[in-house]
């Protein structure tokens, strides 16, 4: 392990020079390399390649993990600024087959400044790169500025939103209706997405800005007909946005980051003071005035700076820099809001997911990954692995009603281990799916601190994560995805052993002797299938399981 700090300090304020640190090490096991963005690959690329990472506060976050064949870290550097455009970058050497790496600062340019100070953390321990990441995410956490904000217990309660169900169109009698309808499955926050705002239905941001109801004009009805079934409402918002629609983009001329045109829309730049009075004003009304328990804060990734951008504070600017700016607006806008309501819940979503970004939500959530559960499952396990005790959310679940339950309920087991997102038509459900879907939310909330407090342990990166366990003292939970053996290691009084594969069965290799067991199997609708007596004796051993079935594994004496 170790530590480099770095300190620039200068007489009188300049721009800060491009700053790269660079070394190099042999590629021994070498087999691949994590960041963030799982869209760069896991590849280690060659030397002539451009690939690299670029981390803000609303890009990714500034870390990198190097790993071997057996998933152990190789390396793992992570900087401390997390704020500021961060460059990290792997390459292979050809002539001497070793691999070059650097950390870049100050790529963009940056306005002047007498001092700057910065340190990159090096890990070289030979531990599983999930635990060198959570050691990272730990490390972080202990800086000033970067303490993660507290998560109300309704953050960590399945959802049910309304965005891949209904999109925009979601006037107040739909909102009601499917408010009663996630009451009776047992869900108890609710999303109201985009819509809310607009008659507009073309899924555009022409009209945003405004932030008036328009389809959803009665909003304390909306709210108090949540609070009455004992749910909480969220409410969206797409931060940065205001378009050439909106009444208000008038007031913002000449306070315009840049436009988005295929959008036809703009967005604003948070470095002017009444841009940023505006926005905490807008979020302030919806939790105090309009009785929402959260909001959905969408595309701070938009809030970013470019070659054309003026770094100063002139012509009413009172921050040089876009991502300060956007820091100064959180903290603000986080101030506010729970001046209001302490247990205010904000969720983000991916690609912003860095150490900054815990201290103003308390729900990270996957990325857009409609009905492809496989990649929501992949961007949950990237998250996590930073997250540590923020919960992590699943991307909207949303399956076709022609699908077997048991194949449907394949979006809810590759997401087990993130709090789970509905965005079905729930009134809609066939009897099937809603009994698979009853009794994966029942399932998932009586393990609910095992998955999302549990040791943490994927295996398969190169896979996208084909196995993946959560361990406590009392209860192991293992789920995979793919036809692979399942190692144990030790014995537990309970071990859940989750089929997510096309088989019907799962192996499993007990390293020694782990006792005898009752193995209780369910199909994905919950029902029970079998219970047979099972001796972990040490070796291979072939469990029967449903598909999207799981063989629950009870000790005995």
């Amino acid at each position: 392990m170790a530590r480099l700090v770095l300190t620039l300090t200068r007489a009188t304020p300049a721009p800060p020079p491009r700053l790269a640190i660079r070394w190099s090490q042999p590629s021994v096991d070498m087999a691949g390399m994590w960041t963030p963005d799982a869209g760069l690959g896991r590849t280690i690329v060659p030397d002539f390649a451009s690939t690299h990472l670029r981390s803000t506060l609303t890009a990714a976050a500034p870390v990198l993990t190097l790993y071997g064949r057996d998933e152990q870290n190789r390396l793992t550097v992570a900087a401390e600024d997390a704020v500021n455009p961060v460059l990290l970058a792997v390459r292979l050497r050809e002539e001497d087959v070793r691999v070059y790496s650097s950390v870049e600062l100050f790529s963009e340019r940056h306005a002047p400044l007498t001092r700057y100070a910065t340190s990159l953390r090096l890990d070289t321990r030979a531990i599983p790169f999930s635990a060198a990441l959570g050691d990272v995410a730990v490390w972080w956490s202990r800086q000033p500025g970067k303490q993660p904000l507290p998560a109300p217990a309704s953050a960590r309660e399945p959802l049910d939103s309304t965005w891949v169900s209904y999109h925009q169109n979601i006037p107040e009698a739909v909102v009601l209706a499917e408010a009663e309808a996630a009451a009776r499955h047992g869900l108890k926050v609710m999303i109201v997405d985009d819509g809310w705002q607009t008659g507009d239905s073309n899924r555009g941001y022409a009209h945003a800005g405004d932030w008036q109801p328009e389809r959803l004009r009665r909003m304390r009805v909306v709210t108090d007909a949540l609070h009455a079934r004992g749910m909480k409402g969220m409410l969206w918002f797409s931060v940065p946005l205001v378009g050439d629609e909106a009444a208000v983009l008038p007031r913002f001329r000449g306070k315009i980051l840049r436009r988005w045109a295929d959008q036809r829309t703009n967005v604003l730049d948070p470095r002017y003071p009444e841009v940023r009075a505006y926005l905490i004003e807008t979020f302030r009304r919806a939790v105090r005035d309009w009785g929402w328990d959260g909001l959905k804060l969408d595309f701070i990734d938009m809030f970013s700076s470019d070659e054309n951008t003026v770094l100063d504070r002139a012509d009413g600017r009172d921050t040089a820099s876009v991502y300060e700016a956007v820091n100064r607006l959180m903290v603000d806008v986080m101030a506010a809001l729970r001046a209001i309501r302490p247990d205010v819940m904000i969720e983000f979503r991916q690609p912003y997911s860095g150490p900054v970004i815990r201290t103003f939500g308390n729900m990270l959530r996957a990325s857009d990954t409609p009905n492809a559960s496989i990649l929501n499952r992949q961007r949950i396990v990237d998250l996590r692995l930073l997250a540590g005790a923020t919960p992590v959310h699943a991307d909207p679940i949303v399956w076709h009603a022609d699908e077997p339950s048991d194949t449907a309920a394949l979006q809810l087991l590759d997401t087990l281990f993130a709090v789970p997102q509905v965005s079905m038509r729930l009134n809609s459900l066939s009897p099937s799916h809603t009994a698979m879907l009853m009794h994966y939310l029942a399932y998932w909330r009586a393990n609910r601190e095992i998955l999302l407090d549990g040791q943490f342990r994927p295996e398969g990166i190169n896979a996208q994560y084909d196995l993946v366990r959560a361990v406590t003292a009392t209860k192991q939970i293992v789920a995979v995805y793919a036809g692979r053996t399942i190692v144990l290691d030790a014995p537990a009084p309970a071990i859940d052993l989750v089929n997510a594969t096309a088989s019907t069965r799962l192996v499993v290799e007990a390293t020694r002797d782990l006792g005898r067991y009752e193995a209780r199997a369910t199909n994905a609708e919950g029902r029970e299938v079998s219970r047979t007596p099972l001796d972990l004796s040490r070796g291979a051993h072939v469990v029967a399981v449903p598909r999207a079935g799981i063989v629950a594994l009870v000790r005995r004496p």
